[in-house]
């Protein structure tokens, strides 16, 4: 009888999830085992937007639907630049707002009922490899496997020393975002705003329900500029002090660091796929990290599940045929990556509150809707 390939995926967010769907639902089967540090839910600070190609990813995924049935429909974005002035853009794309907390959730469930083992409250403390298996050292003890998906995000504790270098066209972002409930003047669209102080990234306004909104700024760190909470205090006095009279905080601010990359590298080690953001596997522009999980963690489930068919019983290449997994994310996300460094550059100019000084013209405005149709994310 065919050994079933064992494989441990850490971390339950949508990259791992991602990648534990894909090994799951493999013809022939694999092992599984999903690692997560926390228990679900549990908070994370995004934007919890659903662009319109993660929807499409996540129909593919067969989750769509029930993401749909949870998520807040949004039908269109401001865009205001750094004289205050907003303009609405709408078009016909479909996207959504839904909690990270739910949608988390929902993903690991998922699944787990489709065969993944889940546990919860599980932290990895180092990972070593030893004639083509690999150990995984946990709070709950050692496990082994075939191989390791790396999907703990930037804050994932056992590979401080990687994620401290920096490599050309890699870059760390900060949020700080809260919740509100009240916020005078919302509806179905999310709001953008490119502040002088925060450009060329932005404050948001992402509305999940039809009373509870996130709000929140994403910017590159400067240690000539103010903390994060002394920026997003300026930026709620600054856009919001009049909307915000009247409204209630729910919990307190948190922070995240997103990890942001131009084109995917170092995906690979021996006896580990990285997806996500612990790949770096963000846009550089917009911070937009969900579907960039969705596809690289999916990515990375279905390279182990041909590998166990390509090898059958026998030992695996050290490391993972790594090369070929990264060039497939590369394909399917160095367009959409890069065209986010180039609409960062763009924003680092003038040239948006231009256009938008002249967004009564109909070809300007199909324009901003064309560029900005990607910041409709999380």
């Amino acid at each position: 009888m065919k050994r079933k390939r064992k494989t441990i995926v850490i971390g339950a967010g949508p990259a791992g999830s991602a990648a534990a769907l894909a090994l799951s639902s493999a013809a022939g089967g694999s092992e599984c085992v999903l690692l997560e540090r926390k228990a679900l839910p549990r908070t994370k600070a995004c934007g919890s937007g659903l662009s319109p190609w993660t929807l499409t990813f996540l129909d593919r995924l067969g989750v769509g639907d029930q993401v749909r049935r949870r998520a807040f429909r949004i039908d269109g974005a401001v865009i205001a630049g750094v004289d205050g002035r907003g303009v609405e853009l709408r078009g016909d794309h479909e996207t959504a707002v839904l909690l990270r907390s739910e949608f988390d959730e929902l993903l690991a469930r998922e699944a787990q009922s489709r065969g993944a083992e889940l546990r919860e409250n599980c932290t990895v403390r180092r990972i070593e490899t030893h004639r083509g298996q690999v150990a995984v050292e946990t709070s709950e003890g050692t496990l082994e496997a075939d191989a390791v998906v790396d999907c703990s995000g930037s804050t994932g504790g056992f590979d401080r020393e990687r994620r401290r270098e920096h490599p050309v066209g890699q870059l760390t972002l900060h949020t700080i975002m809260g919740w509100y409930e009240g916020l005078q003047g919302t509806s179905d669209v999310v709001e953008l705003f490119f502040d002088r102080e925060l450009k060329p990234h932005y404050g948001w306004v992402f509305p999940e329900t039809a009373k509870r909104v996130n709000v929140g700024l994403c910017f590159a760190p400067d240690k000539t500029k103010p903390n994060a909470r002394l920026r997003f205090e300026a930026f709620l006095e600054r856009r919001l002090a009049r909307r915000l009279r009247g409204a209630t905080q729910l919990g307190s601010w948190i922070g995240h660091p997103v990890q942001v990359s131009s084109v995917p590298r170092q995906l690979c080690a021996p006896g580990v796929l990285r997806a996500g953001e612990a790949g770096w596997l963000a846009d550089f522009a917009t911070a937009e990290g969900i579907y960039h999980a969705l596809v690289s963690g999916h990515l990375a489930g279905t390279h182990l599940a041909k590998l166990a068919d390509d090898y059958g019983h026998g030992p695996w290449p050290e490391d993972l045929a790594g090369s070929a997994y990264q060039t497939r994310v590369i394909k399917a996300l160095a367009p959409r990556m890069l065209g986010g460094r180039l609409l960062m550059s763009a924003l680092k100019s003038p040239a948006l509150d231009v256009a938008l000084s002249f967004s009564s013209a109909r070809a300007t405005r199909e324009v901003l809707k064309r560029a900005f149709s990607g910041l409709y994310h999380g």
